[in-house]
């Protein structure tokens, strides 16, 4: 299935362990979604902002988060619906 563009803030219950950052879950209208795996990630840069990126599974879909480490702001920025 096609990825969908979401771009919207959410908030990300998180471990920073070890200089690493691992999201556990996340909100995204209302609804808690629980992080099973993390597939793959890298970090971009938005200007001067650093952006760490995330490609993570709750089982069933697959995200993209990422995290804003200027702003402190995570974003669910796309989703693919059936893995």
């Amino acid at each position: 299935m096609e990825p969908t563009n979401i771009d919207k803030i959410i908030k990300v219950g998180a471990v920073f362990q070890a200089g690493r950052i691992l999201p556990r879950w996340f909100l995204h209208e209302n609804r808690r979604y629980d992080i099973k795996e993390i597939n793959y990630q890298w970090e971009d840069f938005e200007g001067l902002e650093k952006l760490m990126f995330f490609s993570v599974s709750d089982g069933t879909n697959s995200y993209e988060i990422s995290f804003n480490l200027k702003r402190l702001v995570w974003k669910l920025n796309k989703t693919c619906l059936g893995l």
